[in-house]
């Protein structure tokens, strides 16, 4: 962002701190623009003000109450970030991913804070989510699709996490390119971690929605699952549990009707509950020694049909207890 005006400034003032979100910055660029005021003139509201007439809760509007000069913390987080060699891209510029905005609505981070190169995400994106402690066999599935992937053009986007999104993160800098999405402040990702070595330019890229030194949070986990499937065509989860987080992805992506599929190398316990709950629901059970190369991948993602509705989910995952002569999972894929 070069040379941000006073609006600007004051944004990224209010992004930068942690605790105050997107729904709380919306709520304080309405009332500016309601007011005909500078939002800086909001920012300098007393709290009680802030809670009572804006509905700010009472921690939000004490944060936001106390940021005494906006325009001179926000000069302060881009030297800040210009020193790690990040910039901040502002929602409606033309480097923002427009796909945020239409499935995030007014939860899409008002600004993003960027490490390499944004223009990934203008290729076509494949989500790879999963376990943290997946079995060799997933493991192995999840690199050949995201090395594969990423040769046929795709950007594989994940959260950075251990496990398979490590897994994929390194396997598809091999053959192209990843977006990375942690769960924390992008001035705390060691841009080496996730993919196990410093990543070649054009080949990455990190993209932070929170507070540039905040730190992991479950909250934080969440939201960012909900930004790896609203930045992705299709999502590929290894290994879900019927809990956590790549269940939370998993469900998260039926809601959006984005196409899933779940590749499970063991059937037992909590990641065979989850195969089955998932598939119920309308995901594809793919099979991990038999995973489908890039065209074969585009050919399942055009014929997927999305489930029903979100408000009818609930109707199809009834605990299996409830749900007497299941049936197993199918697959488009043969499984062994």
């Amino acid at each position: 962002m070069l040379d941000p005006d006073d609006a600007e400034l004051c944004l990224i003032a209010l992004c930068a701190t942690e605790g105050v979100g997107p729904v709380t910055v919306a709520r304080l660029r309405r009332a500016a623009e309601g007011r005909g005021v500078p939002l800086e003139a909001m920012v300098a509201l007393p709290a009680p003000e802030l809670e009572a007439e804006l509905g700010l809760t009472g921690p939000a509007a004490r944060l936001v109450a106390g940021i005494r000069d906006p325009l001179e913390a926000g000069r302060r987080v881009l030297a800040r970030l210009g020193r790690l060699g990040v910039r901040v891209v502002q929602a409606g510029a033309a480097e923002y991913p427009v796909p945020l905005g239409r499935f995030l609505g007014a939860h899409a981070p008002p600004v993003l804070f960027v490490a390499g190169d944004l223009s990934l995400l203008r290729r076509p994106c494949l989500a790879v989510v999963g376990s943290r402690r997946p079995s060799r066999g997933a493991a192995e599935a999840a690199r050949f699709l995201a090395e594969d992937q990423a040769a046929a053009g795709t950007a594989i986007v994940s959260g950075g996490a251990r496990g398979i999104d490590t897994v994929a993160h390194g396997a598809a800098m091999v053959g192209g390119g990843t977006v990375v999405i942690p769960a924390l402040g992008i001035a705390r990702l060691h841009r080496h971690g996730p993919v196990g070595r410093e990543p070649a330019d054009g080949r990455w890229c990190a993209l932070g929605q929170f507070p540039p030194e905040a730190s992991w949070r479950s909250a934080h986990a969440l939201m960012r699952n909900r930004t790896i499937v609203a930045l992705s065509g299709a999502v590929v989860a290894f290994e879900p549990r019927d809990c956590g987080g790549t269940w939370h992805s998993s469900i998260t992506a039926l809601r959006m009707r984005k196409p899933l599929y779940v590749v499970t190398a063991s059937r037992q316990g909590a990641k065979g509950r989850g195969l089955r709950r998932l598939v119920r629901m309308g995901a594809v059970a793919l099979d991990p020694d038999r995973m489908p190369d890039a065209p074969a991948l585009a050919c399942l993602i055009a014929d997927y049909r999305p489930p029903p509705c979100a408000g009818q989910l609930p109707l199809f995952d009834l605990p299996e207890a409830r749900r007497p002569g299941a049936a197993p999972p199918q697959s488009h894929l043969r499984c062994s």
